[in-house]
């Protein structure tokens, strides 16, 4: 039994329960007639010593409330831990901003912002600490362990909640005109704070800092030179130390193919592969290895050794564990599979034009090419029966839950872009082109370096650079687009020989969280300010590599994704597996790219729209709704509730908008819990969760769990079936991607049979998906159902008195903050490659 308490300063005064007492109370207001505070008071007293300080009491009586499992038991946990965090940071007086941010700049944590001290002053009517009492628990250890600037090594916290999202507003805005700056500042705080805008994990430690990486994906493709090579093992390197996740894609020779017309034998992708994975990990991102995925086609010569690269059965020549792998596929494959038939594999040196068409939107052309080749004896061909490489692929994927899938027709369809797009990125949500480097010094020019060359009917040759437009019977096009038998400069051209637009691609991300948007009119300004910190990150943004900046500033590459779908479905007593849940989603998804379309086209006024718009098809007035998979009108029964047509009519008298792409559904896994919502767009796995990483442990809650219990759907209970129609509507009013993951219980003698597997991934043709991301499988029984969760949490508040010791019994029962029965639940809990990169 406690007998003395040693306050902050020193004193030692005798313990009055009374004071304890009125922690709890203060700390359960607010949050409903249901909290038993009494009983987590009553623990945290006999669980601690005689002599005990006030930190200690605190910090216990948290750890009781976090016991409870539940959502508002964590809200209260956070009210608590915001009044410890307030009086550790900060100490008796909370500092001004302006008194931080020259602390922190002296410290050199912090760059000067060129903000006056009336500014400042203004800024300190705007900043409100209190708003820390209404976060989760799991949300403020977000801020205070990952976000806030830190000394990591002396374990020195300098920030808490509300100066984290001060600090951002200010430096995003600390560039706009004079006369509107401080209106900026009050909407992006306000936006961030109230959680409506998700910012990713690089704008939190970032913004404001002497630290200027903000790209949260790169992606690059290598052509099948030495040099090129060299260069994709470069920007590997490079982008890994700025914080970027890594997609790759390596267009290559295959093992024996000659190289140097026969004089070398080709060695094949896996050592090159090897070289891309020591670039990755020789530098850490967060206090690990960087991370990437290799993206291949499943018509690759090397396939069947590709796809078990990850299995730790496979021998050790022929295993690189430490990259993940995406396969890329297409229609004519997956007829292929239905009918059990063979392909024959091929690669860009065997055959280029059918490896061109592959890559891109015209199927029918990439059939005929196909056809051609089968019929060719003079072309050697090695068949794979199709259906036993979809079960390979699958099996690893189940196994390892790290083997991806992509849809390459679908990527390079259903998208603005008029260029080819190879891959996507670490996490298989975003799908930008990609163009090969000829020489590495090509990455350091701050300008164009596009070119083509071609042949004139004399035989002479010409190069153009791509930069400007020139005159041709057609009219002003870009050199890249050249025809053979356009005229140029009073020359002919006779034949190409060369396209090179050199490009590596990068996406910067944010969220809304959509279980927070309140109206339209606020959806459309949330909307608008997330595309506004894109666009200052892109340009406060330091590139290590010109070229990258430079064309990250004529793309404006945006990823705009949903947060807290599932929370909000719950909330409207919606469920992912019927068919008004999933007009729900339709809804959902088509507002939300509707307001960020219109958002871009304000900034497109304000801005200027991305130089290189005229590479996509938004001045011809492309929307989703061109090509969109039409597969998924048969999910439901759906009704578009925005007038696209005035919009589009809108867009094209702009000439296009400010961003090349705008919408990305990434996983946020960290970002979601500095937000205090549900993942993404993903339903979720259990009502409460232990999400663990290198660093931190987190006690996660559904928000609104206890009251929403029997409408939260279960990931665990949802069919592949369901889960791909929900990414194939999302999917349809999103022109990048979806890290689409799935969800499978596996367990005791239950298994997932190849014809379950054929038939998921034929759905998943069928309707559009263009990537497939984890596999979680639940392979242990000790996590409890959504509806048995809540009945316990009912008997815990019936019974008042003695609810510690149920809290203790449900903890024992349903293994959630057991780290061997969490380990169970397969791969995502943790999202342990993405490192913050593409996760928000």
């Amino acid at each position: 039994m406690i007998e003395s308490v040693t306050k902050r300063d020193g004193r030692v005064e005798p313990f009055t329960p009374s004071k304890l007492n009125g922690w709890g109370e203060w700390a359960a207001k607010a949050l409903g007639p249901d909290m038993d505070w009494s009983s987590v008071v009553l623990e945290t007293v006999t669980d601690m010593p005689e002599q005990v300080t006030t930190t200690m009491l605190q910090q216990q009586l948290i750890k009781n409330c976090l016991q409870s499992d539940s959502w508002l038991y964590n809200r209260m946990a956070g009210r608590l831990y915001a009044a410890l965090m307030h009086k550790e940071v900060h100490g008796v007086f909370m500092p001004t901003v302006l008194q931080l941010h020259r602390r922190l700049q002296k410290l050199g944590y912090m760059e000067v912002l060129d903000y006056s001290d009336e500014e400042y002053a203004e800024v300190e009517k705007l900043i409100d600490h209190d708003r820390d009492y209404s976060y989760a628990h799991y949300q403020l250890h977000t801020h205070l362990s990952k976000y806030a600037i830190a000394d990591r090594v002396k374990n020195r916290i300098y920030e808490t909640s509300q100066f984290i999202y001060m600090r951002m507003a200010m430096a995003l805005a600390v560039d706009q005109p004079r006369e509107r700056r401080m209106h900026d500042v009050a909407r992006f705080y306000e936006h961030l704070s109230m959680n409506r805008i998700n910012a990713p994990t690089p704008n939190h430690i970032n913004l404001g800092t002497p630290l200027r990486g903000y790209a949260s994906c790169c992606l690059y493709t290598t052509a099948d030179s030495a040099r090129s090579i060299a260069v994709g093992n470069h920007i590997a390197y490079t982008m890994t130390y700025m914080s970027a996740g890594i997609g790759s894609h390596m267009n290559l020779r295959s093992v024996n193919d000659p190289v140097r017309g026969g004089v070398i034998r080709h060695q094949g992708k896996l050592p090159y592969l090897r070289a891309v994975v020591s670039e990755v990990k020789s530098s850490l991102q967060n206090g690990r290895g960087g991370a990437c995925t290799s993206y291949f086609s499943i018509y690759d010569p090397e396939i069947e050794t590709l796809l078990r690269l990850k299995n730790p059965m496979s021998t050790e020549d022929k295993k690189i564990r430490g990259m993940d792998y995406s396969w890329g596929s297409n229609r004519l494959f997956a007829r292929k599979v239905a009918r059990n038939e063979d392909i024959f594999l091929f690669n860009s040196f065997t055959a280029p034009d059918l490896y061109e068409a592959l890559y891109s939107n015209d199927e029918e052309r990439f059939e005929q090419l196909y056809q051609k080749y089968e019929k060719n004896p003079l072309f050697p061909k090695r068949f794979v029966n199709a259906r036993e490489l979809l079960i390979t692929a699958c099996n690893e994927w189940n196994e390892t839950g790290r083997i991806y899938e992509h849809n390459i027709h679908e990527m390079n369809r259903h998208t603005p872009f008029k260029e080819t797009i190879y891959s996507s990125n670490l996490c298989s949500e975003i799908d930008l082109p990609t163009g090969a480097y000829n020489h590495i010094t090509e990455i350091y020019q701050d300008a164009d370096v596009s070119f083509v060359e071609f042949e004139d009917e004399e035989g002479g040759t010409h190069r153009l650079s791509g930069a400007h437009a020139v005159r041709t019977g057609r009219g002003m096009v870009y050199p890249l687009e050249l025809r053979e038998g356009d005229e140029v400069n009073g020359v002919t051209v006779q034949k190409i020989l060369q396209r090179s637009s050199p490009e590596v691609a990068t996406c910067n991300l944010a969220g809304i969280c959509v279980d927070n948007i309140e109206s339209d009119a606020q959806y459309e300004e949330v909307a608008y300010y997330a595309l506004l910190m894109i666009d200052k990150c892109i340009h406060l943004a330091e590139y290590e590599l010109p070229h990258i900046g430079y064309t990250s500033k004529a793309r404006l590459n945006a990823g705009v994704g949903i947060l807290g779908l599932a929370h909000l479905m719950a909330r409207e007593h919606k469920r992912y597996t019927t068919a008004e849940g999933k007009q729900f989603i339709h809804l959902a998804a088509e507002r939300h790219f509707y307001h960020l379309v219109r958002a871009s086209l304000r900034l497109g006024k304000e801005l200027g729209n991305a130089p290189w718009m005229h590479k996509t098809r938004w001045p011809e007035g492309w929307m989703p709704l061109d090509t969109y998979n039409r597969n998924v009108d048969q999910i439901a029964d759906f009704t578009n509730h925005y007038d696209w047509d005035a919009l589009r009519l809108e867009v094209v008298a702009n000439g296009g908008i400010r961003n090349s792409v705008l919408a990305a559904h990434m996983p946020t896994e960290t970002s979601a819990n500095a937000s205090g919502t549900t993942n993404g767009v993903y339903p979720i796995r259990e009502l409460t969760m232990i999400k663990t990483d290198n660093q931190r442990v987190n006690y996660w809650a559904a928000p609104e769990g206890e009251e929403l219990a029997e409408w939260y759907e279960s990931a665990w209970n949802i069919p592949a079936r369901d889960m791909t129609e929900a990414y194939a509507i999302i999917q349809k009013w999103t022109d990048q991607g979806i890290s689409a993951d799935f969800y499978r219980k596996v367990i005791g003698d239950a298994f997932i049979g190849s014809s379950e597997m054929i038939r998921d991934y034929l759905y998943r043709i069928k309707m559009g998906l263009k990537s497939k991301y984890y596999m979680n499988q639940k392979t242990s029984a000790g996590f409890k159902p959504l509806n048995e969760a809540e009945a316990e949490r009912k008997e815990l508040v019936d019974r008042m008195v003695g609810s510690a010791m149920a809290a203790a019994d449900k903890k024992e029962g349903a293994g959630s903050t057991d780290s061997d029965a969490a380990a169970t639940v397969s791969v995502l809990d943790a999202d342990p490659e993405c490192n913050g990169s593409c996760t928000l």
